[in-house]
């Protein structure tokens, strides 16, 4: 009886599951990010209870609570175990400018810089607001510098003046979701730097040499949107093993270059799919001056004009749930549900399921696979229709819950894939295959 209603449970969540503007847990590259935990948070309205609260200590975890706007100083701090919640229309800002004197400009600019030694950190639901895009080597609304295990999930990140979140030094596994990148306000002319326009949204490794411990920075954007008044830098990326899943572009600017590559000391890949690219004029931009090598693979895309692959990048090992190709521009741009600060928060820091989950077709309706036999002796078939490509995740469990196969694999439209069962154990098992933001479920009988 304990088997059944296990079974039971498990096939219930896999009906269940489909995607969601909420997500409780992250995917990707920074799942490991649990933060705080369930440390009772402490609700935070002003700079200086802010600073302290990012400083404390005294206890192992911490959730803090941002209400209402901050005005911020350039805040350096190291973050450990830490999760932190904007309350529904949350603002930290910062600015501070002085055109024509760099030096006070890039003291005063920026909010956050996570230093090196921060680990398990997650930051949700907040708006950062900078003073507009100054190229004079100032600091960023967000600056991950030495942060493993980070997820930023549902924030907006505006007029940052030199770059809206930036991630570098020996930071590593981040996951970026449900976030927007955005310039409101025009650029200043006239610094430093040299360029007049420096609205450079997100870059990855500061120079060739910068890498984290294991020489790659491993980064999945999930769910992000680049919006208007951003330029370039969506991400450029040096020595990056880097994922783009179900982002959207649409700056506004014709002009606007979105990837850029550099190899850097350790090379970089990029893993690109359901992603839909608009007012783009350079989907991909190289920069052979970093020097190594650079692989970029595009799966499901839309839009990508003359841009192609480049080498061969592996998948990445982890499962997510894209959202389909064709419905990523509606669903990250929506006012009340989209990217960036539009989870509901209570006053007691619970971020609430939201009730804006994604439509999509089932798997039924667009009649994207079939699998059989339902008595398997040694080879599961899984045959794909002319609707059904793109990368699929694949997971089967036994029917007491144990994980007994996973597989993640790039499909072409039509493709029938066999997976060799003979080494499973005679009885019932069940699963799922995930493609494209939607899921089928399977159960059958290992004879």
């Amino acid at each position: 009886m304990k088997k059944c209603i296990l079974l039971g449970l498990l096939l219930s969540c896999f009906l269940g599951n489909s995607q969601n503007y909420y997500m409780a847990t992250p995917q990707g590259f920074g799942a490991a990010a649990t933060g705080g935990g369930n440390a009772t948070p402490v609700t935070v309205t002003t700079y200086t209870a802010f600073r302290t609260a990012l400083n404390s200590t005294t206890a192992a975890n911490a959730v803090i609570l941002v209400s209402g706007t901050i005005d911020c100083s350039y805040t350096s701090v190291t973050l450990n175990n830490k999760t932190i919640i904007g309350l529904p229309g949350a603002r930290l800002r910062n600015t501070q400018i002085t055109v024509g004197n760099s030096t006070t400009s890039a003291n005063n600019s920026g909010i956050i810089n996570i230093k090196p030694g921060s680990n398990n950190v997650i930051i949700r639901n907040l708006i950062f607001e900078g003073p507009g895009a100054y190229d004079v080597d100032g600091r960023d609304n967000l600056t991950a510098d030495g942060c493993t295990n980070l997820w930023v999930d549902h924030c907006e990140f505006q007029d940052g003046i030199d770059g809206n979140f930036d991630n570098k030094g020996l930071t590593d596994n981040v996951t970026i979701s449900w976030c927007k990148f955005t310039y409101l306000k025009a650029p200043i002319a006239g610094g430093s730097g040299g360029s007049a326009d420096h609205r450079f949204s997100n870059l990855v490794g500061s120079a060739a040499s910068d890498f984290p411990t294991d020489g790659r920075y491993s980064i999945t954007f999930q769910n992000c949107y680049w919006a208007a008044g951003c330029r370039d830098r969506m991400p450029r990326v040096r020595n990056g093993q880097i994922h783009l899943v179900s982002c959207y572009y649409n700056s506004g600017l014709s002009s606007a270059r979105a990837i850029g590559l550099g190899g850097g000391n350790q090379g970089t890949t990029c893993y690109v799919e359901n992603t839909s690219f608009v007012n783009v004029s350079n989907v991909y931009t190289a920069y052979p001056a970093d020097g190594g090598t650079v692989a970029i693979n595009y799966s499901n895309c839309l839009n990508l004009g003359s841009a192609a692959n480049i080498g061969t990048v592996p998948l990445p090992a982890y499962t997510t749930t894209p959202i389909p190709v064709g419905q990523v521009a509606a669903f990250l741009t929506d006012a009340t549900c989209g990217a960036g600060a539009t989870l509901q928060v209570t006053s007691a820091g619970v971020v609430s399921p939201s009730s804006c989950t994604l439509a999509t077709t089932d798997f039924e309706t667009e009649k994207i696979l079939t699998f059989y036999p339902t008595v398997v002796e040694d080879t599961l078939k899984i045959a794909f229709s002319d609707k059904g490509f793109g990368k699929c995740g694949i997971t089967i469990f036994s029917v007491t819950g144990q994980k007994v196969f996973e597989l993640s694999k790039n499909i072409n439209a039509g493709d029938l894939l066999e997976l060799n069962l003979e080494n499973l154990s005679k009885g019932t098992y069940i699963g799922k295959v995930e493609m494209n933001g939607k899921t089928e479920n399977l159960r059958f009988i290992k004879n």
